[in-house]
């Protein structure tokens, strides 16, 4: 079974190896997934045919803790699917009008898969933290999750938060190891496996810092940290033309945490952002709207 299918694809992968009471559940929900969102373990069993506690142990077998979590992963996934109006074609193009179309839809497609996964609650809880921290060391590892690293100081030094990037894997743990309660650690990981991320997500939570991480649910780096923001989108390594996907989702969930840190600041870092954009109208005159330091 592929590590990256949708709930919905992999209820109909194990259909077959299912006994005859959990299929009736799988069924009943494949038959018309949009109503068993929205319905309680009663009615389902009641449709199924089948005990309320077999609706549970069918969540459970499908990886979630209980039927209102997996409602929950059923409205994501259905949702994405729904978003997904554009298919992906079987072949890399070769004129410029198609290749930027194909990149189009890759990047649609991930911003739909981001959109879907989304937790305000995770979200808000990484940008409090954000906001009341000493320190925010930003890291990553590789070409995508390094580059978003640097994007997140970024994006956060404007709205006065001392933020710094570290993508060195020597240097992360010492980082982390030097780390204290005020400050907090912001780790992009495609795969949440990175040796020096786990080893500087330890080493930062044993001296009793924030680690914020985005990165794939249920992965060691997820599960090593005290803020995970779980991302997970498909990618086919085959087609090392089409722009990653995970890029456009990290890039997503760094804007979401970077406008709320903003948001939290806005009275504190005002007449800051102004000085700023004073600053680059010395520099270069005045070129009308630009954002803060590009």
């Amino acid at each position: 079974m592929h590590a990256n299918a949708s709930l919905i694809d992999r209820m109909r992968q194990v259909l077959p190896d299912l006994n005859k009471a959990e299929r009736r559940v799988a069924e009943a929900i494949l038959a018309d997934i949009d109503a068993a969102i929205g319905m309680t373990t009663r009615d389902l069993s009641e449709k199924a045919g089948v005990s309320e506690p077999t609706i549970v142990r069918f969540a459970r077998r499908m990886g979630d803790s209980g039927f209102k979590d997996f409602k929950l992963r059923l409205s994501r996934d259905f949702a994405t699917g729904r978003m997904f109006v554009m298919s992906e074609p079987s072949d890399i193009a070769a004129d410029s009008a198609a290749i930027a179309n194909q990149v189009y839809e890759a990047t649609a497609q991930a911003l739909a898969y981001s959109f879907a996964q989304r937790d305000p609650v995770a979200l808000d809880r990484a940008a409090e933290a954000i906001h009341k921290a000493q320190r925010v060391f930003c890291m990553g590892v590789g070409g995508s999750s390094a580059n978003v690293a640097a994007e997140a100081e970024n994006r956060l030094y404007r709205f006065d938060v001392a933020a710094s990037t570290i993508i060195d894997p020597y240097r992360q743990p010492v980082a982390a190891s030097l780390c204290g309660p005020k400050d907090v650690l912001l780790i992009f990981s495609v795969t949440g496996r990175p040796a020096s991320l786990l080893e500087s997500a330890r080493l930062a939570r044993a001296n009793g810092a924030t680690v914020i991480a985005v990165t794939r649910p249920a992965s060691p780096l997820a599960e090593a940290s005290s803020v995970p923001i779980g991302l997970d989108i498909p990618d086919d390594d085959r087609r090392f033309e089409i722009p990653n996907r995970s890029r456009y989702g990290q890039l997503y969930m760094l804007d979401c945490i970077a406008t709320l840190v903003a948001a939290k600041r806005a009275e504190r870092v005002g007449a800051k952002l102004r000085k700023a954009r004073d600053t680059l109208r010395h520099m270069h005159g005045n070129t009308g709207q630009q954002p803060i330091g590009d």
